[in-house]
């Protein structure tokens, strides 16, 4: 393969068509992308230039090579280019049962790929005001300005094996309100009972969580049936701590979108943010559900 400065070198004086434009873009002398123009020749068998006037242009044969090739240099330009500008400070705000669950067991993947970004993780609680920060991670249904969508959320039943045992075969009809652990209120509960057909109303003989490692830890502990969801619950019910029982799903009011900070989004937070994405598409398998019953 041809050095890659002399394919640039190749590129460039194709589209300048001057050996002094090219060397002033390439920041080298004109002797010297001569020099790499010839070394060039040497390499490929076949020569790039030929004299017109007092100058040279690209033989037809060059010319070919450089459209058949340039695909390729843009992508090379694109990926030093995005390496070189993910440097910097970042800091990141996000729900602390976001943060937990999802993004803190593939952080180090990140930092991996963008060894130059210096990375500050700030949790906040459901509810709470996102701090000014380069980047939020942020479920809602009003995402504010300038926001990009990262996952559509769906509800699912979860509860532990153990409690699963306690109520064998357990159908959605079978379900009453003191099983239920609630995160905030009942409405996701109501919503996905309701569309089961079953007529169970939630109340307050139900647990009520206002943080999600909180009610999760309670349903691993035997507690009850919560609401998981693909992001949140992956590791537990891969790990087998809990369980699904129904295979229905409910759509969540709210979905996850990565927020930019007030000045828009830094190159680091850019980077970071197609980081989230293609690591919430590489993630998108579902969840096992184990022993579900028919709803009625």
């Amino acid at each position: 393969m041809p050095p890659l400065p002399s394919l640039n070198v190749l590129d460039v004086l194709a589209r300048t068509g001057s050996v002094r434009a090219t060397a002033d873009e390439v920041r080298l002398s004109q002797s010297a992308v001569s020099h790499k123009l010839k070394a060039l020749e040497a390499t490929l068998g076949f020569r790039v230039t030929e004299a017109k006037g007092r100058g040279v242009v690209l033989t037809g044969e060059a010319r070919r090579y450089v459209a058949a090739i340039r695909p390729a240099l843009v992508l090379l330009r694109e990926a030093h280019s995005g390496i070189d500008q993910a440097k910097g400070h970042l800091e990141v705000a996000v729900t602390s049962g976001f943060a937990v669950t999802w993004l803190a067991p593939r952080l180090a993947d990140f930092l991996n790929r963008y060894p130059e970004v210096s990375f500050k993780l700030r949790s906040f609680a459901a509810g709470e005001d996102v701090a000014d920060c380069d980047l939020g991670i942020v479920f809602t249904n009003t995402p504010p300005n300038g926001a990009i969508p990262l996952f559509d959320v769906t509800f699912f039943p979860v509860c532990s094996p153990a409690f699963m045992h306690k109520f064998q075969p357990l159908n959605a009809a079978d379900i009453t309100p003191d099983m239920l652990l609630h995160l905030e209120g009942p409405d996701d509960w109501a919503q996905w009972l309701g569309e089961q057909g079953v007529s169970v109303v939630p109340d307050q003989s139900g647990l009520t969580f206002t943080g999600l490692l909180a009610m999760y830890a309670s349903a691993e502990a035997g507690m009850g049936l919560c609401l998981g969801d693909a992001v949140t619950s992956e590791h537990a019910v891969r790990a087998g701590r809990l369980i699904r029982p129904f295979p229905q799903e409910i759509s969540a009011r709210s979905s996850y979108w990565i927020a930019p900070g007030p000045g828009g989004f830094t190159a680091p937070a850019l980077a970071f943010a197609n980081w989230l994405q293609a690591g919430f598409t590489a993630s998108k398998a579902p969840a096992t559900v184990t022993g579900a019953r028919n709803p009625a």
